[in-house]
């Protein structure tokens, strides 16, 4: 076995053209291949993530997902709000350790302005991290009208510490009315999270309320507003255990018409929506994948019309069928591996030099690792299939005339 390894090896390298273009399509067709899963795969994990550290979602009575798209992504509105009355009736609960509000409706150019408390930068975290800041600091007194920028929203309107902003009221793409007259000053700037954290800014809820109680003039301290309606809470439990207690607890006030999802669970389901371009991707990769099995059965094929003297000579040195036919399924087999090697040092290379724009653009948390089980199998069902598709040009072989090979037409 290993001399005819050897012997592969060398017919390889005497016919190293065709080989090399092999070995590159493979190559190429490995690394799209495992890029899909992999940006599947990292996608989904970090769009699971997308907020962590919060145990439930409380928000008013409706979908689920409708739910965490406005609270965590900030897409749409909320179907009601809560009060501050049944707020504390959730607060007041044993098993409740903290709630975070999320209030919505404001927005600067076209950014999400995000109403909440300043147990959000002490509690929330995204991708399993605190948030930190390359700037400044977090809110202090909620009274004061201050905003803390996503570090995306820092970028792209080139705002820094101690500006003054003008926060619209009404988001989307309809008219705003501008609060030009309570201006908020810019105190701190967050690090990248790969979240739509990146994305938003920041405010008190008291801040929030004050805006839309504003008639003339221009406010220095936001008034305690005991009536406020929050969009939703973000709760942390004293024991993740009690998960199903505090949701039938909530469930059970009376007309409070309030639900509490797990965010793990809601974001799981929200993912699943998105099978549809999940699959299209994956079919594209395959497309790619079944072009270049095509592609190395052909080009064995037409090798062997300039090989037909050197298989005859084996044959007449008595070289038998069977071994002439391991030679060809030798050499697809060393093609497919060093395209399979060689396509997972290219993904390797390109995750290592797109990591950090995938993360701070695109909210894509991806990091070198070796492959994974469903990788391996993927990969074993390729060389499979390549040595079936091998098979023709090595049976043809087999059947070439020894005559046909010492005397080839002219």
């Amino acid at each position: 076995m290993i001399a005819w390894l050897r012997i592969a090896i060398q017919s390889a390298i005497a016919r190293k053209g065709s080989i090399v273009i092999m070995v590159l399509s493979t190559t190429i067709s490995v690394a799209i291949l495992l890029g899909v899963f992999k940006i599947r795969d990292d996608t989904k994990t970090s769009f699971s993530n997308a907020i962590s550290g919060v145990d439930l979602v409380l928000g008013a009575k409706g979908s689920p997902t409708e739910l965490i798209l406005y609270s965590v992504f900030h897409i749409g509105r909320a179907t009601n709000t809560i009060s501050a009355q049944l707020e504390t009736k959730v607060r007041t609960m044993k098993q409740v350790a903290w709630m975070v509000p999320i209030q919505l409706g404001d927005s600067y150019r076209g950014y999400p302005v995000v109403g909440t408390s300043i147990e959000f930068f002490q509690h929330i975290r995204a991708q399993g991290q605190s948030l930190r800041f390359t700037q400044g600091r977090a809110l202090s007194d909620p009274r004061l009208f201050e905003v803390v920028l996503g570090s995306a929203v820092a970028k792209k309107t080139n705002h820094r510490i101690g500006e003054q902003i003008a926060i619209a009221h009404g988001s989307g793409s309809g008219p705003k009315q501008d609060h030009s007259n309570s201006p908020f000053k810019i105190v701190g700037i967050l690090e990248a999270t790969g979240t739509p954290i990146d994305q938003t800014f920041l405010i008190s809820t008291n801040a929030f309320d004050a805006l839309h109680d504003i008639q003339d003039g221009g406010l220095q301290f936001a008034k305690l507003n005991p009536e406020s309606q929050v969009s939703a809470f973000f709760i942390g439990l004293k024991e993740r255990s009690s998960v199903f207690s505090v949701r039938r607890q909530i469930d059970a006030l009376p007309d409070a018409n309030l639900m509490a999802v797990m965010p793990g669970v809601a974001l799981d389901d929200l993912w699943s929506t998105m099978e549809v371009a999940e699959n299209a991707l994956l079919l594209m990769a395959l497309g790619v994948l079944i072009t270049t099995i095509l592609g190395i059965t052909a080009t064995l094929l037409v090798s062997l019309q300039s090989r037909r003297r050197e298989l005859a000579i084996f044959r007449a040195l008595g070289v038998k069928p069977y071994q002439l036919l391991s030679l060809i399924l030798i050499e697809a087999f060393l093609v497919c591996l060093s395209g399979i090697i060689l396509g997972w040092f290219v993904l390797q290379g390109l995750i290592y030099a797109s990591a950090d724009y995938l993360r701070k653009e695109w909210g894509v948390v991806s990091e070198l690792g070796l492959p994974t089980p469903d990788d391996l199998l993927s990969l074993l069902y390729l060389v499979i299939i390549v040595l079936l598709f091998a098979g023709i040009p090595a049976i043809k072989a087999y059947r070439m005339a020894l005559n046909d090979g010492l005397n080839p037409p002219s």
